[in-house]
């Protein structure tokens, strides 16, 4: 990205610097031949008028980008050579006013003309000062256009202009990149710190569980009842915080890049029918009743059994978690476009049509305000999306608010 966006910037910097010099090459060019063509007819006319002939070679010679020598080889009139320089310039565009001056041998000097003003003749005009000589010339006369300098000076303004602004954009991008990376940076000590504290939670985890299953093992456990709500308290909250570890551990391995699936012929209806059952001993299952509408006749599927086993259970999860009590959750298969169709529906509270498009990133939360009262990281379904889409599936859900939410997830079948 960062190769991109340089090689972009650099291409769009040369791209206008190259149309800019064309094109006052262009304008210059142009300038410079219709300024010598019209000076040669002047000098022309006036060699008719005095009957003389014209130097054989050099006539018109360029001095500066806006002023210009005439070489003549005779008595130059002023008056005569103002009129017809009015008359030829005058005729051409892009022409608004002219200074000239003609070389005195006597006192070897330029004695300034006129500023002449082919658009306003009355308005006053400011001179840029003496026309400089030309030593080589005998007889000749000089011409000089001040709005030619005030085009160049436009031309440098809009150069430096584009130069600042091409400034402005490679500074715009390095602060960009800069922040880029920084983010990046970031993101990785984040992952690196979940990854490391998640390992370190197994471990306490580990010993809680095979503490609670001894201890419920126990006679004078068994035999106090309130003992046995308490060990039972101990493995379900376990449990809970056990399911979140696994999220972040798998979130985790997803990240690192090294997360390899283990492929194998699975019976989808008979992975449901597993996840469910396991769904219905757990805790807080109680209350809520499965409808099963298995309607597929193609089955079989080619994917890792654990985690398409965890993404049915993340999706069953959420399905309890935002369903009132006491309310059915279906579960229904079909077959449509040479794959399988799984959908999970509840009676919930429903999501808002703006907070559907970002419910699978990680760590996105349907905002609840200052209610707390279902957990959570957010990275149950960026789980599943994940997992789906490493199986050559999608997932997508569809809910109205009050009404309840359809979650469903699609995996291609294997055919025999």
């Amino acid at each position: 990205m960062i190769l991109l966006g340089a090689v972009s910037i650099l291409s769009i910097i040369g791209t206008q610097s190259y149309w800019l010099i064309q094109k006052w090459n262009q304008e210059s060019k142009a300038f410079d031949q219709t300024t010598t063509i019209a000076l040669l007819r002047v000098a022309t006319e006036m060699a008719v008028l005095n009957k003389s002939t014209l130097p054989s070679k050099e006539i018109i010679k360029r001095m500066t980008p806006n002023y210009y020598i005439v070489n003549f080889n005779d008595i130059i009139d002023a008056s005569v050579l103002e009129y017809l320089l009015l008359k030829e310039f005058g005729s051409l565009d892009n022409y608004t006013d002219f200074e000239y001056a003609i070389y005195d041998c006597s006192s070897d000097d330029m004695v300034y003309g006129n500023h002449c003003n082919l658009i306003e003749s009355d308005k006053p005009t400011r001179t840029e000062g003496a026309l400089p000589k030309y030593d080589e010339f005998n007889y000749y006369f000089g011409v000089r256009f001040p709005s030619r300098h005030l085009d160049l000076r436009t031309n440098a303004s809009l150069t430096w202009f584009l130069a600042l602004l091409a400034a402005m954009t490679i500074i715009f991008f390095s602060y960009a990149i800069w922040v880029i990376l920084n983010q990046r940076r970031y993101s990785e000590m984040q992952r690196d710190f979940i990854n490391n504290m998640t390992h370190e939670f197994k471990t306490p985890l580990t010993s809680i569980q095979l503490s609670s299953d001894y201890l419920s093992k126990q006679p004078r456990i068994q035999s106090d009842d309130r003992l046995r709500q308490y060990t039972e308290l101990i493995r379900t909250q376990y449990q809970r915080l056990n399911l979140q570890v696994e999220k972040l551990l798998n979130v985790a391995r997803l990240e690192s890049g090294e997360f390899k699936l283990k492929r194998e012929m699975i019976d989808v209806h008979a992975l449901l029918d597993e996840v469910l059952e396991t769904k219905g001993a757990e805790t807080g299952i109680e209350g809520h009743t499965f409808h099963r509408e298995f309607q597929a006749e193609q089955i079989v599927t080619m994917g890792d059994r654990s985690h398409l086993a965890s993404v049915i259970s993340n999706l069953i999860d959420n399905a309890v978690k935002y369903s009132t009590p006491m309310t059915p959750i279906k579960i229904a298969t079909r077959n449509l476009n040479k794959s399988i169709h799984v959908s999970i529906t509840d009676q919930g509270m429903g999501i808002a049509p703006a907070h559907q498009k970002h419910l699978f990133k990680k760590f996105y939360r349907v905002p609840s305000g200052n209610v707390h009262d279902i957990k959570g990281f957010g990275l149950g379904l960026h789980y599943v999306k994940t997992i789906v889409e490493m199986h050559g599936g999608d997932i997508s859900v569809t809910s109205e608010l009050g009404k309840g939410s359809t979650f469903t997830f699609v995996l291609p079948i294997k055919t025999k």
